[in-house]
């Protein structure tokens, strides 16, 4: 099987599996799949996400990557980018990181 393209309109079947996902739903929605697993615990501390971190399981083209990021707003998270991968995090951690890496980008321009 390819590797997921985490920027294509594929579904990461395998980590879905590893975090323990199949399909569910009723009615229209019957079979569906879940759009983030909890982040495994190698991925926190590489990318120093906060503990209730998600890895996006869909690629960023996939035609319902709309409902993820909806879905995901809706429980007060929002997805980033960290390395080739998609995660979503708490809205303010992403917000603070975001004020952290322009704080920092500041920082190295004045050198």
């Amino acid at each position: 099987m390819p590797k997921f393209d985490p920027e294509g309109s594929d579904y990461d079947y395998d980590t879905a599996k590893r975090g323990g996902l199949g399909p569910t739903g009723t009615g229209e929605n019957e079979g569906h799949w879940g759009s983030v697993t909890r982040a495994s615990k190698q991925d926190r501390q590489k990318y120093k996400l906060p503990p209730d971190s998600y890895i996006v399981l869909k690629g960023k083209s996939h035609e319902t990557w709309d409902k993820a990021e909806e879905g995901e707003k809706a429980r007060g998270a929002t997805i980033i980018k960290m390395g080739d991968r998609y995660f979503s995090v708490p809205e303010k951690w992403a917000n603070d990181k975001r004020m952290w890496d322009e704080e920092a980008a500041k920082r190295k321009e004045k050198k």
